[in-house]
């Protein structure tokens, strides 16, 4: 099996020169760089992550846990996550934590064995456990998520963001707005999105109508349906993902209702879900992929204290002034 020394004798240079090229470390001439990389291939060299993190404490990895939240959700933050760790030179690996996070621990060993740099996690808190599976000396951010001084981690003002949201179904002309919120356990996300909008809909005088699913495609349906069966006459659907969004277009239309121009629909996250759905899903976007980045370079920085970013709400064809 090749060694890194075998690349550096091939090359001519030294094997610090040869582990910076690998590592994407910049502050080489191109030609460097490509004869580094053609002997890497010549020889089949593979670098021992495990190894190197062994000696070093650390090894160029970030570990990324997600949650059973949406696909499009976790792929817009880890394509951010991606970007800034090749950026450093470091790879990338995943960890499907399960519905409950049930999986979460037995990941963070595997990232701590492997010297990881540091773990982003989607979408979900850092509870005390996997804090205990992680040990004391491996960071973890969580992302898409907001919980103050409890964990570190970068997201939106939620309620801020579904409160801007209904304020403008309000404001073209919607009074009665059914809201399609995600799992009440989800405390940290889907119930301060819910805060918004029945803070929205109290200080406009008009009643609140929620029913829920878990933030996926398929419990919108249901949930649509039980809406429907108390407010036959709703104008608008807000619903607190863009999956459920998606469903809910779908599903108005296969019952003959035109959207917008018998029900507006609103989504919530602006992932590439919004826009494959016909008309296109109007949403409260969150900048999904630069805060994936963020994390990242605050892991490795050591700059990894919580933020919030800004939300804003985008207007597709699902929402159009209320009839």
């Amino acid at each position: 099996m090749a060694t890194i020394r075998d690349v550096a004798n091939l090359v001519g240079v030294s094997p610090a020169t040869v582990s910076r090229v690998i590592n994407g470390v910049p502050g080489f001439s191109s030609a460097t760089r490509e004869r580094v990389e053609a002997a890497v291939a010549e020889l089949g060299y593979e670098p021992d992550t495990l190894a190197r993190g062994l000696r070093t404490m650390q090894s160029a990895v970030i570990g990324v846990l997600a949650n059973a939240v949406s696909d499009a959700l976790a792929s817009q933050v880890m394509s951010g996550v991606e970007s800034a760790a090749r950026s450093r030179g470091f790879t990338v690996m995943l960890g499907r934590a399960g519905t409950g996070a049930e999986h979460a621990p037995s990941y963070l060993r595997s990232f701590k064995t492997y010297r990881a740099a540091g773990v982003v996690v989607i979408s979900s808190a850092i509870t005390a456990e996997m804090r205990r599976a992680a040990g004391p000396r491996l960071p973890m951010m969580a992302v898409a998520i907001r919980n103050g001084a409890a964990f570190p981690s970068i997201g939106i003002d939620d309620e801020l963001a579904a409160y801007d949201g209904t304020r403008r179904l309000l404001a073209l002309g919607h009074r009665d707005i059914g809201l399609l919120a995600g799992d009440e356990r989800s405390v940290l996300v889907n119930t301060p999105r819910e805060r918004g909008y029945l803070r929205a809909m109290n200080e406009a005088g008009y009643t609140p109508l929620i029913e829920r699913g878990n933030s996926l495609y398929d419990s919108a349906p249901p949930a649509l349906g039980r809406l429907l069966s108390r407010a036959p006459g709703l104008t608008a659907v807000f619903a607190l993902s863009d999956e459920m969004g998606a469903a809910t277009v779908n599903e108005l239309q296969r019952l003959g209702r035109r959207v917008p121009d018998d029900v507006s629909v609103l989504g919530f996250d602006n992932t590439r879900t919004s826009t494959h759905v016909h008309p296109a899903l109007s949403t409260v976007a969150q900048p999904l992929e630069r805060m994936g980045e963020r994390a990242v370079l605050g892991l490795l920085d050591g700059t990894w204290q919580s933020r919030t970013f800004e939300h804003r709400v985008i207007e597709r064809g699902s929402t159009a002034l209320a009839r």
